[in-house]
């Protein structure tokens, strides 16, 4: 992973208002001891980057002085001010400047990192980065950017509470998404004393950009100076550009300058804490098949066989020596159900055992989580469960986390009713662990592994530690299609297509399917032989087995089809191979995300032919009709490809995004 060394943000300590509709803040940034040594004696390479969302709101946050220390703080003094007139925020400025508000972060930016002109240029030909189309480059290696053809309204004016919301809301970033909407236009005009809210295509995978924010010819950006990596990779990067006094510029554009950014090493996380389990010298294809048999010995030790057989005698143990539990030791706390005196004949079925248990009145209120009241809090432990935990479990779990009682829940079995697939409540539920620092683990029978939860942005995946890195690092493209076999002329058009992205886009680059057979897996089989990542959004169904290769994965019960396609969010980009009906349903999904916003509007390819004809070109002419008749926005034309020649996708691509 690749990162910009920087400083958490730093929040308002003081608040003075200076004149009408302006104030001068004081600001406090925290600087750890990684940071304070790299940077000591060198703070004048430190540069203030304001947060992005109040330079998305024209809220300009100018430093008037030095930075100074004050213990482990670096103290900054700013002038803020509104620039862009038509959001009306002015006036309420002073309602959202408050003591605590994050403002932005402090970012170094060491000079011997700086690209000169040649190490940009032979970045661009290697495709290291995608800058903007029509870039250019002078002999100092600053570049200069320019915007596309958009500007960013506000679908309603703001009020006091809005603005609260955005600036001091965790989620304030999704509400601003919702009312800040892209509009074309044929020039970008800036008027005096004013601003506008832009927004130009770039793709950073190991590299930071550093937007120049003094007054020139063609406009001045606001302070949020940083694009970061990984997170500069798309559409939709939005540019700030304000001017003052009497000048009107027309298509304004801003320099800047490109870094090296520092890798960052992702130390895998394993579900247990004693290092003396490690082996000697691990190997990386078997290390997670051995935490696996370490920790289902585990599991077939700590359950009676009775566990599995019903779910209400399902495993609840606490251990806080993990490591002691691994090499046979006891959990410091074991739940067992009380006998209900519930004698079955063997051999009896489900619905007979359940049947009975009612009649008999057993106390079905009884959980095996309330064992967590009698440990103590910080203990730090980890929970060991034989099913993910239901909507009782999960409160005295997130009640328990919060406590921090326990650090992590390891489970075995996703569903009772429904095996490795879980449900829309439990992928809430697995966000509220995320919330509270819970680790959760999946010891996966099916797949003989032992699995971590992890987020990238509001979506979680399992996956085994040591493709963590890759995953948050990686450009992702959703590749959607049938459960039938592509015939192997098509599927070598798929290669071909698989190994242009890659030379286009670089090497951090992974696919992700529906997780089911046919051209889905042979989409994996490609990728992963190319060196790829691959990930899988599984849905319960009766007509196919599951992929078991993927890397990266999450489960859905049949009732959360639309949820699913939920996860598909995290991917840039998406591609539509020959399908039947459930790709022409996630073709209308995708579609409407796009138009709502829910996702970033991206080009879209439908690949692939089929009696003599290219596989899609129907849709595309319903398409053009429907923007003919005003029933569907003119993008549904300009952003899709229908194609199924592979050397097409990534001119279309660079294009469409409006690449150099």
């Amino acid at each position: 992973m690749y990162a910009a060394p920087q400083t958490p943000d730093g929040r308002i300590v003081a608040v003075q208002p200076t004149s009408e509709g302006a104030y001068r803040i004081d600001l406090a940034f925290p600087v750890g001891p990684e940071l304070r040594q790299m940077v000591q004696g060198r703070e004048e390479e430190l540069i203030f980057a304001a947060r992005s969302r109040l330079a998305r709101l024209g809220i300009d946050i100018v430093p008037t002085g030095s930075l100074a220390w004050d213990g482990d703080h670096l103290g900054l003094s700013a002038d803020v001010r509104a620039t862009v007139k038509s959001y009306g925020v002015q006036p309420l400025l002073g309602s959202v400047l408050l003591p605590g508000v994050r403002a932005g972060r402090l970012v170094f930016c060491p000079s011997e990192r700086r690209l000169d002109s040649a190490a940009i240029d032979d970045a661009l030909v290697s495709n290291e980065m995608q800058l903007p189309a029509a870039y250019s480059i002078d002999h100092d290696g600053r570049f200069r950017v320019r915007p596309e053809g958009c500007v960013y309204d506000l679908v309603e004016a703001l009020t006091p509470a809005t603005l609260k919301s955005i600036v001091t809301r965790t989620d304030g970033k999704d509400l601003l998404n919702r009312i800040q909407t892209r509009r074309a236009v044929d020039r970008i005009v800036l008027e005096p004393n004013d601003g506008v809210i832009t927004s130009c295509s770039m793709f950073l995978h190991r590299h930071y950009v550093v937007l120049e924010s003094d007054d020139s010819p063609l406009g001045r950006h606001l302070e949020a100076v940083c694009l970061d990596p990984v997170r500069t990779r798309g559409t939709n990067i939005v540019l700030e550009v304000a001017t003052q006094g009497d000048r009107r510029i027309v298509n304004p554009a801003v320099s800047a300058a490109l870094y090296h950014a520092l890798p960052v090493d992702a130390k895998p996380k394993r579900w247990f804490a004693g290092a003396d389990l490690e082996p000697a010298s691990p190997k990386p294809e078997t290390e997670a098949m051995a935490e696996y048999d370490r920790l289902v010995e585990v599991f077939d030790r700590l359950e009676e066989p009775s566990d599995t057989e019903r779910y209400s005698h399902r495993l609840v143990a606490f251990a806080d020596d993990v490591a002691g539990l691994v090499h046979g030791g006891q959990p410091e706390l074991l739940w067992r159900r009380p006998s209900d005196g519930c004698a079955l004949a063997p051999g009896a079925d489900l619905s007979s055992r359940d049947v009975h248990e009612s009649m008999d009145g057993a106390d079905g209120r009884v959980y095996g989580s309330c064992i967590l009241d009698g440990v103590e809090r910080g203990a730090g432990g980890t929970l060991l469960l034989g099913y993910f935990p239901n909507l009782v479990e999960h409160t005295q779990i997130c009640a328990a986390a919060l406590a921090g009682k326990i650090r992590r829940s390891v489970f075995r079995r996703a569903s009772y009713e429904h095996g490795s697939f879980l449900s829309a409540r439990d992928h809430g539920r697995l966000a509220d662990y995320e919330a509270l620092g819970l680790e959760v683990f999946w010891c996966n029978d099916e797949r003989k592994h032992v699995a971590l939860h992890v987020f990238r942005g509001l979506r979680g995946f399992f996956m085994e530690p040591r493709n963590v890195a890759r995953f948050k690092a990686a450009l992702i493209f959703a590749a959607y299609g049938s459960a039938k076999l592509i015939a192997a002329e098509e599927t070598e058009k798929v290669r071909k297509l698989v190994e242009n992205l890659r030379a286009f886009f670089g090497e951090d680059i992974a696919f992700m399917t529906g997780g089911g057979p046919g051209s889905m897996q042979q989409t994996t089989d490609i990728a992963q032989s190319l060196g790829m990542l691959v990930g899988a959004s599984f849905i319960e169904t009766v007509d196919q087995e599951t992929n078991q290769t993927a890397e990266f994965y999450q489960t859905f019960q049949g009732r959360s089809r639309q949820a699913r396609q939920r996860w598909f969010e995290v991917a840039s980009f998406h591609l539509f191979f020959m399908g039947g009906v459930g790709t022409l349903e996630e073709v209308g999904l995708t579609l409407t995300d796009m138009k709502l916003g829910v996702i970033d509007l991206s080009p879209l390819v439908f690949f692939g032919r089929h009696d003599g004809e290219t596989y899609w070109r129907s849709l595309q002419r319903q398409f053009k009709v429907m923007v003919e008749a005003g029933r569907a926005p003119s993008w549904l034309q300009e952003h899709v490809l229908v194609t199924d020649d592979p050397d097409q996708i990534a001119p279309f691509y660079k294009r469409t995004l409006e690449l150099g």
